[in-house]
């Protein structure tokens, strides 16, 4: 009788904790009926993946909106629920810092990781980054390479191939995810047309997984509507004139933006991919130099972190600049108009035409 209620009793215990476990997590441990299940690293992508899915597949989230891509460390649920996952859509090109390692381990336990960011042409670090005839004296901060002009820099020359290998020494193991060893620029959804030729290649992955769908049709009708948002974008920038199209962002986050939409990044504060770089006194006050020279109007920041280096840069300068906040690495919370990446990138295009028109 003894053994037949401690056997009952553990029965119970554990019942217990998998119903604690359903209602903590939502429901989104695993995976959801005989649906699939669906795993996707930022909330840019999933919003992306929800619209091609609709009802056919559980999306889970793993980086909250207001998180920063770069840094954010996954629960040991959130470990386990990549595992046991149908697919995992990450962005790739060494955005995802704080889940490489969870991501490596899933692929290792057979998780299917498809990674976006590679197939859509992206673009180097620095390729985009305006340097005016007779500035040789500001290169080095516009190229983000090329210290010869400044010496304090030469401690972080290595920054563009190895996303600051120097001042990070714990990311070692990761400097060529990092900046991707060849410089590839992961921010690849501040183009709209790049993520409306990334859906097919989803819908693609997801096909493989699930051939019962059209999942295709879907993506398609997906992208005409972000060719769609791309044009009215274009349109909301043509009241910024020739001469005002610089920018200046808190890290390397718009080259794809200013690629499609014909503007000249200038300079960012924090050198590198990411934003877990540490600019020197010496960087600034060259980054000060360069706005002064341009007039540059404003200092982009992130709504994924704070704004206070930002904020000291554009008081540093002697006209008025002013610092905007953009949803560039990640979705906004509920009553931002920027929950979807639609919405987003709308509201970024306005907030960019305001302050520099």
């Amino acid at each position: 009788m003894s053994d037949t209620l401690t056997i009952m009793t553990k029965r119970l215990i554990i019942a217990g904790l998998a119903a604690a476990c359903v209602a903590s997590c939502g429901g989104e441990a695993g995976r959801s009926g005989d649906g699939l299940h669906v795993v996707v690293t930022t909330s840019i992508l999933g919003d992306v993946v929800s619209n091609i899915v609709e009802d056919d597949a559980e999306v889970e989230v793993l980086i909250p909106p207001g998180a920063s891509p770069h840094d954010y460390k996954p629960s040991s649920r959130q470990v386990a629920a990549l595992s046991r996952a149908d697919l995992v859509v990450a962005n790739g090109l060494g955005l995802e810092e704080g889940l490489h390692d969870a991501l490596e381990a899933a692929a290792a336990d057979g998780a299917r990781v498809f990674e976006v960011a590679g197939l859509v042409d992206p673009i180097p670090f620095g390729a985009l980054s305006g340097h005016v005839e007779g500035e040789d004296d500001h290169g080095a901060e516009e190229d983000h390479g090329a210290e010869e002009d400044h010496a304090a820099e030469e401690d972080h020359a290595a920054e563009d191939d190895h996303a600051a290998e120097d001042d990070h020494a714990a990311e070692d193991d990761h400097s060529a995810e990092d900046d991707h060893a060849g410089g590839d620029d992961p921010h690849f959804w501040m183009d709209p047309t790049r993520v409306a030729k990334a859906s097919p290649a989803i819908a693609e992955e997801l096909g493989r997984v699930d051939g019962s769908v059209d999942w295709r049709r879907r993506a398609e009708t997906y992208a005409d509507e972000l060719e769609e948002l791309d044009k009215e974008i274009a349109e909301m920038l043509a009241a910024v004139p020739d001469g005002s199209r610089k920018l200046v962002s808190n890290h390397h986050s718009l080259g794809y933006f200013a690629d499609r939409y014909d503007f000249e990044l200038i300079g960012v504060i924090i050198p590198g991919g990411s934003t877990l770089g540490d600019p020197s006194s010496e960087e600034l006050a060259a980054l000060v130099a360069v706005i002064e020279e341009h007039e540059a109007k404003a200092v982009f920041a992130e709504t994924i972190g704070p704004s206070a280096l930002a904020e000291a840069v554009a008081a540093e300068t002697g006209h008025d600049v002013e610092v905007v906040g953009l949803h560039t690495g990640s979705l906004g919370a509920p009553g931002s108009g920027a929950e979807t990446y639609v919405g987003m990138m709308r509201a970024n295009a306005a907030l960019i035409a305001d302050a520099l028109r």
